[in-house]
């Protein structure tokens, strides 16, 4: 038997069977405290199998896997969809036939595929062509979009996510109707032959965001976006409009900024007079430069639909001139002149070494430094009551990591912050940006009264609810008691983004059983700065593995392809990151200027990647045909 002695191999044989024996009687201990109300005999396996997992990893296997390898036998490594049964096929080659328990289900690998095949179609949806369903996020932008719906829909997506943090129920509903809509047309045209997309609307949640900053007077920057090569990757999209009282800023976090313009003179003609495609000129008033709108829609004869292409600066009281046929009469001349312009919220500039203050009244608005009187910038938070978990020493990320700070000092008014990073940098602090303390125990419900009010509407137009900042089993029961008082079948995916999700989740996974359609989500945004970023592989990969043992359906979310979805530009790591994403049910893809390229890219490499695991001598001839052999 190889290079080990029989008396050796026999060891070997009785070391397997010892944890065999030991795991059975540890998951067998589980079913006894566990409290689950399972029905199902899928139900209960998994339970098992879940319980069997947890059991075998508390043991450190090293020296037996590789005791195992050297045999050339099966070490034991991907086993989590069937553990007793791999355990057993393994103990079959050492002549031991193991006292099965009678309380366990075992679970073969063709049963725990078909357990988890069916969980993901009835709660994904089906995919024929690959296992991996591609989900994208769309907001208010994309209403009417009914182009650009149907090319993502023929391109793979089979899952729309809508983000309740953001807009009302009416953008959501016509949001939802446009999709509808795009699925007739392609049905019509005979180029849709799958089911409807799945909808998943997540409930916005207890996140800690950024308070509302000072407002200042000012020139009004309008922000066009830029790919890394410094081009203009979208039009920003405004109104310009003879009876709006102020010219502002219309933002709403996470979706396009546009904007509206007062128009409080008209020199030559009006808005009503203004052609599709002519531009209107004005000075940059900031340097000067020229810069021009262009006309997109005639909406009434007080608005038009305007597109700005470059960045610029508005201040009240500029001309904006269009531009005619230099020969042209009087008649087909315009000008106007911008009208006040509302004050802007504050943008504070920090970087590594500077104090920020962050205020326990969240009522206190946030402030710039004020270099004269030598105070330091300041926020204020939307949940408050947490900084009283925040102690001297704990670090604070804000806006997903960009900014690192520690808690140098903390009184009855403030927290004293120091930056740490960026280094080198200038950030930006903006209110309504998300703030994380992955130092601190905070617990915040992970449903609040928004949500029970948003659930209303969700149960009627969609598929799933997305449950935000879920910490333990308890989260999921709150919201299955409201889903049942709604009368109503609708899934739930639970998001895993905090480091007490990690730590609960095999809770977590028991409470989901109990539901008909249920999935995590691994929503690496937050997870990264809670674990530490140069944690986050290992915990996903734990993630992954442990809902597999439960045969529970996983999405992997956040940053996929994200250079190719915002700027059309290829990255290699991004590519690698994405291939890795077959090992989930379902990838999610945020919104951006080239996302039906990305969801071409996403599921070419899904499909092909199903095929190497399926068929990897095929693929190597199709690859990397070696030449002079």
């Amino acid at each position: 038997m190889g290079s080990i002695r029989h008396e050796d191999f026999d060891s070997l044989g009785k070391e397997l069977n010892s944890l065999y024996v030991n795991t059975s009687a540890s998951a067998e201990e589980m079913i006894t405290r566990a409290d689950q109300k399972l029905k199902t005999p899928e139900q209960i396996c998994s339970r098992d199998n879940l319980f069997c997992y947890l059991a075998l990893r508390k043991h450190d296997m090293a020296d037996l896997q590789i005791s195992l390898d050297e045999e050339g036998l099966s070490s034991l490594g991907m086993i989590e969809n069937n553990v007793l049964f791999s355990m057993e096929q393994v103990l079959k080659h050492f002549g031991i036939t193991p006292v099965r328990s009678k309380m366990l289900c075992k679970v073969s690998p063709q049963y725990g595929c078909s357990i988890l095949s069916t969980r993901t179609r009835m709660t994904l949806g089906a995919h024929a062509m690959r296992r991996t369903r591609i989900m994208v996020t769309l907001d208010a932008s994309d209403i009417f979009q009914y182009d650009l719906i149907e090319q993502l829909i023929e391109s793979g997506m089979d899952i729309v996510r809508i983000n309740c943090a953001h807009n009302t129920k009416r953008e959501w509903k016509l949001l939802i109707e446009s999709i509808r809509i795009s699925e007739q047309r392609l049905i019509q045209r005979g180029r849709n032959t799958k089911q409807k997309c799945i909808i998943l609307m997540d409930l916005g949640g207890p996140k800690i965001r950024i308070g509302e900053m000072e407002h200042r007077a000012g020139p009004l920057k309008i922000v066009v976006l830029k790919d890394s090569h410094g081009r203009s990757v979208r039009l920003v999209e405004g109104i310009l409009d003879s009876e709006a009282n102020v010219t502002r800023i219309v933002s709403t976090e996470g979706e396009p900024t546009s904007f509206v313009i007062a128009v409080t003179k008209v020199d030559y003609g009006g808005l009503g007079s203004l052609l599709i495609g002519q531009k209107i000129m004005f000075r940059d008033a900031r340097d000067e430069r020229l810069r021009a709108l262009t006309v997109l829609e005639r909406l009434s004869p007080t608005k038009v639909r305007v597109g700005l292409e470059h960045t610029a600066h508005l201040k009240e009281g500029v001309r904006l001139e269009c531009q005619t046929d230099s020969m042209a009469n009087i008649e087909s001349k315009c000008s106007f002149t911008v009208g006040r312009i509302i004050p802007q919220p504050v943008e504070i500039n920090v970087e590594a070494g500077n104090i920020l203050r962050l205020y326990r009244d969240s009522s206190r608005l946030g402030h710039s430094a004020n270099k004269s009187e030598g105070t330091p910038a300041g926020i204020s938070c939307t949940h408050p009551e947490v900084l009283e978990r925040v102690l001297v020493g704990h670090r604070v990320f804000i806006d997903d990591g960009k900014i690192e700070a520690v808690v140098r000092s903390s009184n009855n008014q403030y927290l004293e912050l120091m930056i740490v990073s960026p280094q080198g940098l200038v950030a930006e602090i903006k209110s309504h940006k998300g703030i994380n303390f992955p130092d601190s125990t905070i617990r915040l419900p992970a449903l609040t009264a928004q949500d029970i009010q948003d659930l209303q509407f969700i149960s009627e137009y969609a598929d799933l609810a997305g449950l935000s900042f879920v910490q333990d089993p308890e989260d999921l029961y709150n919201l299955k008691r409201e889903i049942s008082k709604l009368h109503s079948d609708l899934g739930v995916v639970a998001k895993i983004e905090t480091v007490e999700a990690t730590h609960n989740l095999a809770r977590i996974l028991l409470a989901g059983l109990e539901l008909s359609k249920f999935a995590v989500l691994i929503a690496r945004g937050d997870l990264a700065v809670e674990v530490g970023f140069e944690n986050l592989v290992f915990v996903q990969e734990d993630i992954m593995c442990m809902c597999e043992s439960a045969h529970i359906p996983v999405i992997l979310a956040t940053q996929i392809l994200e250079s190719l979805t915002e700027s059309g530009l290829r990255n290699r790591a991004e590519t690698s990151d994405a291939i890795m994403g077959q090992r989930a049910e379902c990838v999610m893809l945020n919104n951006g200027v080239h996302i039906v390229e990305a969801v071409k890219t996403l599921g070419s490499l899904l499909t092909v990647e199903e095929q190497h695991q399926m068929k990897k001598h095929q693929l190597f001839r199709t690859f990397t045909v070696q030449s002079g052999i």
